[in-house]
């Protein structure tokens, strides 16, 4: 019934928190009474805004990103200085949605969900310890698929050996061809477009790195801690 309360439950609900906590009834579905049991967290910008960002991917969602606007999403900022994150993104958003209010790479939508696990976890009271045993052995499938998907310097994955991205970067075959090289091309067929199929070719740039999620949680937790430290401090101490 209203936007701003829907927004805030799917930040939790995309979470790997909430993730478990369904798994852990051991219903082979989620059915209606479950949401009822699930926590009302907080609407806090930082995971308001990361939602937003990953959902909001076309002009369709205009009406939901300026009315769930919230000036502090400006001074949002990443929990990570690696250069595959546009660290401008956040400070260039505006309160009418554009296509650059989505986040695009496939390195910056994972590290914003990496970011919502940490941001729900802490308010669910779990350490950083808890929240890294949770994906170990409660996401066995998940972890072997992040073992295997690498990306390039731009945040492309050039390959991935998760069945849930069909058609993602190269095949196997072409993986053991390339993953040595300092650069790679593909062509695709963009089926997308109203006006017919058009060939695109994508570059990738080396080196190809594969990311992992245990170290990723503590980088930002620690983020985290760093930043309400720096907010206890009095501003003459500063």
């Amino acid at each position: 019934k209203e936007l701003h309360t829907l927004i805030s439950n799917q930040s939790t609900w995309i979470s790997l928190p909430l993730d478990f906590l369904v798994k852990s009834t051991g219903k082979p579905k989620l059915d209606p009474g479950m949401f009822l049991q699930f926590p009302n967290l907080t609407s806090h910008p930082s995971k308001i805004s990361r939602t937003l960002a990953l959902n909001c991917l076309t002009s369709h969602y205009a009406e939901l990103w300026s009315e769930c606007w919230n000036d502090a999403f400006q001074s949002e900022r990443w929990l990570s200085d690696d250069p595959r994150l546009d660290q401008n993104f956040w400070k260039h958003l505006t309160p009418e949605w554009q296509r650059n209010c989505a986040l695009r790479s496939d390195y910056a939508r994972r590290w914003a969900l990496v970011e919502l696990d940490v941001l729900v976890a802490r308010e669910l009271k779990l350490t950083l310890e808890e929240l890294q045993t949770i994906y170990r052995v409660q996401f066995p499938v998940m972890r072997q698929y992040e073992t295997d998907t690498w990306y390039d310097q731009n945040g492309r994955i050039v390959f991935t050996s998760s069945k849930g991205l069909p058609g993602v970067g190269f095949t196997r075959k072409e993986w053991d061809e390339i993953k040595d090289r300092d650069s790679a091309t593909r062509t695709v067929t963009d089926t997308t477009l109203p006006t017919g199929p058009v060939e695109r070719t994508i570059e990738y740039t080396a080196p190809f790195t594969r990311c992992n999620r245990e170290d990723d949680y503590s980088l930002v937790w620690k983020a985290l801690d760093a930043t309400q430290v720096a907010q206890s401090v009095p501003n003459e101490e500063v």
